[in-house]
C-alpha cells in the first residue's frame, strides 16, 4: 500500500486524477485546515504500514514532520497540478528495464578492490546491507565515485556531484567522525562530517548514508570510508585504521 497526502482544497481533483489513472494501491489522506498531523485512525493505519512509500502535495511543515516518521516521502510536488509529470509518474511508474544492483557491501568491497587507495574501516560495512533495496542504486553510484576519486580521477567539486553523478554530498551535519590512521609509524588524525546521502526528511531506517574523508597519508591521497548504512544516530564517532 502507498499513501498520498493532500491539502483539503485539492482532495476532489486528486481523487479524480487517481481514478482516471486506474490507480488502486494508493490511499488518499486529507490534511484538513489547521491540522498538524493525521487523526488517530489515520495514524493507526500509517503505523500498520510503517515505511510505506508516500507522496505529499501542499501540506504544511508541521504536518509533514509528523508523517515523515512513519512513511517514506519520495514524491513532494511543491504545488498540486493535475498535469504534474512527477506526480503522475509516481502514481503510475513508467515501464523501465529492470536493472539488478548488488548489495551495498558487495558494491563497496568491489570498489575497494578496484582502487587500492579506497580504504574501508573494518566496521564500515557491518550494517551496510540493512539499507533498503530502493537505495542500492545510489550506493552503487557512491561506491563508484569514491573509487574514482581514490584512483586519482578529477570528478569535480563534490557540491556538483548530485547534478553530475546523482550522488548527493553534504559537508555538514549532526554526525562527526574522528579518525586516526597510521602514516609511516606516525598517527594522522582528523575529523569530518562529510557524507553522501539518499533520502532526506524520512525515518532513519529508510535513508542511506556514507561517511568518508579524503586524507593525505604518507604523501598519498586516500579516501577513507567510515560508515555505509541507514542514517546513524546523531553524535561523535571515533575510528582507528
Amino acid at each position: 500500500m502507498r499513501f498520498i497526502f493532500v491539502y483539503h482544497t485539492w482532495h476532489r481533483q486528486l481523487s479524480d486524477l487517481v481514478a482516471s489513472l486506474g490507480v488502486v494501491d494508493v490511499t488518499i489522506i486529507v490534511a484538513r485546515r489547521g491540522s498538524e498531523a493525521p487523526n488517530a485512525e489515520e495514524m493507526r493505519l500509517l503505523t500498520q504500514h510503517k515505511g510505506a512509500q508516500a507522496a505529499a502535495c501542499q501540506i504544511d511543515r508541521k504536518y509533514r514532520k509528523s508523517i515523515a516518521q512513519v512513511v517514506d516521502l519520495c514524491c513532494e510536488p511543491k504545488k498540486f497540478r493535475v498535469e504534474d509529470q512527477q506526480l503522475r509518474d509516481w502514481l503510475v511508474p513508467p515501464e523501465k528495464v529492470v536493472v539488478q544492483f548488488n548489495a551495498p557491501s558487495v558494491s563497496f568491497t568491489a570498489a575497494a578492490g578496484r582502487a587500492a587507495n579506497l580504504v574501508l574501516h573494518a566496521s564500515a560495512l557491518s550494517v551496510a546491507d540493512q539499507i533498503r533495496e530502493l537505495r542500492w542504486p545510489f550506493i552503487s553510484r557512491a561506491a563508484d565515485i569514491l573509487a574514482r576519486v581514490a584512483g586519482g580521477e578529477d570528478c569535480g567539486p563534490m557540491r556538483e556531484w548530485k547534478a553530475k553523478y546523482a550522488v548527493d554530498y553534504a559537508q555538514n551535519g549532526k554526525i562527526v567522525y574522528k579518525y586516526t590512521i597510521d602514516s609511516n609509524g606516525k598517527n594522522v588524525s582528523g575529523e569530518t562530517q562529510w557524507h553522501l546521502k539518499d533520502g532526506d526528511h524520512t525515518q532513519a531506517a529508510a535513508a542511506a548514508r556514507v561517511y568518508f574523508a579524503v586524507a593525505d597519508v604518507s604523501n598519498v591521497t586516500k579516501v577513507l570510508v567510515f560508515y555505509v548504512g541507514p542514517h546513524p544516530a546523531d553524535g561523535t564517532y571515533r575510528v582507528d585504521f
